[in-house]
Order: structure tokens, then sequence, then C-alpha cells
């Protein structure tokens, strides 16, 4: 039943955000699963819209994607409203208000206003509850020729459309065929076969989920086991020295962790600056110094 925190606000919205819910699997992929937004209004209410992928939830097994924390699941709703306060998944992964090192936490993200959403969107940091995470929405959809130009498909999201000339442009062996399927279906993308003139709908497309999952961990396990086998063979000859630490010029780190303090410069360009292409690698280094 609808009240006054769940019922939607109506009206000019000043400020708006957007990201997509992910869960992030066993082998690194990532799954949408959800929409997240964030509505402020002129008369400085607010609210968040959490709207699940529920044609992509439905082909997923429970061990991929357990749940969205804090919206009651079971009730299928299109989207679930949050008005005037926030919802426990964004309680349960951002830093409160009344945090004592919340200001380092914003700077270390390149954030000089207090913006949760964004926050999450910005960091790394993942939540030890579940295997969500939030990634920014593209505001504008994206077609993609994969027959023409075998473009990268990572930067795919929900609602995209991916052409192909045969379903077998995707891939020529099962495995080959699985991975990319996968990263246009777990991304909630639309599939267009040109030799059909067809467009896969989002039933067909949950349909075909349980398959390709199937077949892709199966490929997955199989690249591990191989990839172990070979670690496990160089160790016994001498040869494995586990992977290199990338090298990085502490000068240049420096100078772009003074400019990225002094908010002279974003966190990305004090990446670029110091010749770091990974957050992850860029605040570890910093630690090190």
């Amino acid at each position: 039943m609808s009240n006054e925190y769940t019922t939607p606000l109506t009206g000019k919205v000043a400020y708006r955000n957007a990201g997509i819910i992910k869960a992030v699997g066993q082998y690194r992929e990532k799954i949408s699963v959800g929409k997240i937004e964030y509505e402020h209004f002129d008369d400085e209410s607010y609210q968040y819209i959490i709207s699940p992928f529920w044609d992509i939830i439905e082909g997923l097994p429970t061990a991929a994607f357990a749940g969205i924390p804090g919206i009651k699941m079971e009730k299928r709703l299109p989207s679930y409203y949050r008005v005037n306060y926030e919802p426990v998944f964004i309680t349960e992964r951002t830093p409160p208000k009344n945090r004592e090192d919340l200001w380092e936490l914003l700077e270390s993200v390149g954030l000089d206003y207090y913006d949760r959403l964004e926050w999450l969107i910005r960091t790394t940091m993942r939540a030890s509850i579940d295997n969500l995470i939030v990634e920014r929405m593209r505001e504008t959809k994206e077609i993609v020729d994969f027959s023409n130009s075998k473009k990268d498909l990572n930067s795919l999201q929900y609602g995209d459309e991916v052409i192909v000339d045969n379903i077998q442009d995707f891939g020529r062996t099962p495995g080959s065929l699985a991975q990319t399927l996968a990263k246009v279906l777990f991304a909630g993308a639309d599939i267009k076969v040109k030799t059909e003139n067809k467009v896969f709908s989002k039933t067909e497309r949950t349909a075909l989920i349980p398959f390709v999952i199937a077949e892709y961990y199966a490929t997955m396990r199989e690249r591990k086991c191989l990839q172990e086998k070979g670690i496990s063979g160089a160790r016994n000859e001498g040869k494995y020295k586990g992977r290199a630490k990338i090298e990085v010029d502490n000068i240049k780190l420096e100078e772009a962790l003074k400019k990225f303090k002094a908010k002279q410069i974003t966190i990305d360009e004090a990446m670029s600056l110091s010749g770091i292409s990974s957050r992850s690698t860029f605040y570890r280094r910093i630690k090190d110094i």
C-alpha cells in the first residue's frame, strides 16, 4: 500500500542522478539487475527510485543474484519509491553525514559535495553483505553493429541494441559464443539479427539466459583449471613469479595527488597524469607513498 514514503513525488526536478545496479559474479562478470535514480526537487524534497530489470532477474540462479536489499522483490513492482529518506540499499553502502572521515571519503573520489548515490557510483569499494555494485547510467541509447566492427561490448547497458548478421557472429565455438552472448544478455541489450530481420523479445532473452550462463560458467571453469595447471607447472619449474607490480613514477604520482587534494583536477585526470589506468591501483600506490 502506498504511503508518504512510497507515493511518488511530482513536480520540477532540480537535480537527478542515476546508476545501474550490477551483480558481480564469481568470474567478475557484471550482470545488470536494476536501475537506481535520485531526484531532488525545488522544494528540497527528494526521492530514490529502484527499478529492477525483471527480464534479466527471471533468468538468473539465486547463486548469481539474491535480491536488492530493502525492497520486497516478491511484489514484482516495476519501480519502488523511497520518498524523503534513504533506502536501505543506499544506507548499507554509503557514508552517513555524521561520519567523522566523511569529507576525506568524498575527496577520495573527487567529490566536493554530499551526494550518496554519486559517491557510490564513483567508488570502487564494495559492501560485504552482497555482490552488488553501482555504475553510472548513460542517458543515451547505443546501437552497435557487431558484425562490422566487432566492438568491445563491455560498455553496453540496459536498452542498447546489438546488431549481427547471424547469431554465429558472436562466436564460432560454444564457449566463445556463450562468453559474447553473456555480455549482451547480462547488460540487458536488445539483439537484432539482420538475416532474419528479427529483434529478440524480452521474453526470448530471459529464456536464453539460463542456457548461456550454464555454458559460460563451464567455459570459465575449464579456462581457470587450465590456467591453474599452467601456473602449477611453471612454479614447479621455478619459472612462475606471480603478477608483476605495475611500475609507477612516484614523482608524477605525488604531483597528481597534490593537485587532486587541492581540487585542481579530478580523480580521472590524476590517474591519467600518473599513468595509472585502474582506480584500485591508484589507491594502492597512494597508500604506498
